[in-house]
C-alpha cells in the first residue's frame, strides 16, 4: 500500500517545509508571487490567483483543497512556494506550479527543497508523470528541473494583438489568392482534428490540460458550443479539394482577452494563415474590443509568420518540462 501524506515527515525532508494553509498563507503568497515573478510578466490567470490568494476565505479555501503545495517559512515569513494540482485531463499526471523563491533569498537551495518536496507529495499519489512550464530565456529554473530529472519536450509562444478595431495590419495575401475559406461543418471533423494534433502534439497537453472535446466537430460540440455563452467558431481553407488548415476563435464573456487558434496543416505556407486569420478575426467585431490572445507551439513557422503578420506580438514563450516516474 502507498503511504498517506500524514506519514511523510516533511521535517526529515527540511523543518522550513510545511504544507500550504490557504487561509493563512494566502495573502504572503500573494506577496511572494507578485515579487518573484514581476521581471516576467504575471498573465490573467496569475493575476486571477493572486487576487484569490489576498482574499481567502472559507470557499477559497475548500476550493484550494485539490490544490495543495508546500511553503518555506523562517521566522514566520514565507519565503518560498511550489504548488500542484493534478491534470483533469489526464489522472495519472500532476502538474507542478508557482515554483517561488523570495529574490533576496534565493541560491540557497530552498527551490530545490520545495520541488523534491512536491515531487514526493505527487509520486506517493501514484503520479505515472509530474508536468511543469518555465519561461524560455530562464535558464536558472530550467537548470533546477533537469537535476531533478525534468526534461523539455516542447515549447509554446503565446501572442496577443490590442484587439480587432486597433489600427489595421496591411499585408501581402497574393500567395494565398487560390483558397476558399468557410465555415466549418461537421464533414470536416476529421480534417481538423487532424491539424489539430500537429499544432497541439500529445506531448503538450501533459503541463496545460487539454480538452479534446473542444476540436471534435460534431453533434456535442455544437450544443456544448450553443449553451456555453462563450460563442466558438471554426473556419476551414481549402485550395481545391486539399485541406489547409483551421482557425477557431472564442469569444470570452468573462475574460479580458478573446481567444484565436491557428491550425495550418502540413505544407500550408504563411499566406494560408493570414487568409484564415483575415475572416476569423470578424467573429470578434461585435463583441466588446478587447485584446485577442494566440498560442502557437513550434515549430510552425508558418503559424508564427502569420500571426505575426496580422498584427499579433509576441508576450513570452513557455517551455513543457516532464519527468517521468516510471522511466
Amino acid at each position: 500500500m502507498v503511504a498517506g501524506l500524514s506519514s511523510i515527515s516533511l521535517e526529515a525532508l527540511d523543518p522550513h517545509i510545511r504544507l500550504i494553509d490557504a487561509w493563512r498563507d494566502g495573502s504572503s503568497i500573494a506577496d511572494l508571487l507578485e515579487l518573484s515573478f514581476r521581471d516576467e510578466g504575471i498573465d490573467e490567470s496569475g493575476l486571477r490567483m493572486i487576487r484569490m490568494l489576498r482574499n481567502y476565505g472559507p470557499f477559497e479555501s475548500l476550493l484550494m483543497e485539490g490544490s495543495p503545495g508546500f511553503v518555506w517559512v523562517e521566522d514566520g515569513r514565507v519565503l518560498g512556494n511550489v504548488g500542484i494540482q493534478r491534470n483533469p485531463t489526464r489522472r495519472d499526471t500532476w502538474v507542478v506550479g508557482n515554483v517561488a523563491t523570495h529574490p533576496a533569498h534565493r541560491n540557497r537551495g530552498i527551490a530545490s527543497a520545495l520541488l523534491s518536496a512536491i515531487i514526493h507529495y505527487a509520486r506517493i499519489r501514484n503520479a505515472r508523470t509530474i508536468a511543469l512550464q518555465v519561461v524560455e530565456g530562464n535558464s536558472p529554473a530550467q537548470h533546477l528541473y533537469e537535476k531533478h530529472g525534468f526534461h523539455s519536450v516542447g515549447a509554446v509562444a503565446y501572442y496577443r494583438r490590442p484587439s480587432v478595431r486597433a489600427q489595421p495590419v496591411w499585408h501581402d495575401v497574393s500567395a494565398a489568392s487560390a483558397l476558399a475559406v468557410r465555415r466549418a461543418g461537421w464533414a470536416d471533423a476529421e480534417n481538423v482534428w487532424r491539424a489539430t494534433r500537429l499544432n497541439v502534439p500529445d506531448e503538450l497537453s501533459y503541463a496545460e490540460p487539454f480538452d479534446e472535446r473542444m476540436y471534435h466537430l460534431g453533434l456535442r460540440w455544437s450544443l456544448t458550443n450553443f449553451f456555453s455563452g462563450s460563442p466558438e467558431r471554426w473556419l476551414v481553407g481549402e485550395v481545391g479539394a486539399r485541406f489547409a488548415g483551421a482557425v477557431r476563435t472564442r469569444v470570452n464573456i468573462e475574460s479580458s482577452e478573446h481567444h484565436v487558434e491557428l491550425m495550418l496543416d502540413a505544407g500550408a505556407d504563411e499566406g494560408c494563415g493570414i487568409a484564415l486569420l483575415e475572416p476569423a478575426l470578424k467573429h470578434f467585431d461585435i463583441y466588446v474590443g478587447r485584446p485577442l490572445l494566440a498560442t502557437q507551439s513550434r515549430p510552425h513557422e508558418a503559424s508564427h509568420a502569420a500571426l505575426q503578420a496580422m498584427g499579433f506580438k509576441p508576450l513570452r514563450t513557455l517551455v513543457h518540462m516532464l519527468l517521468d516516474q516510471h522511466a
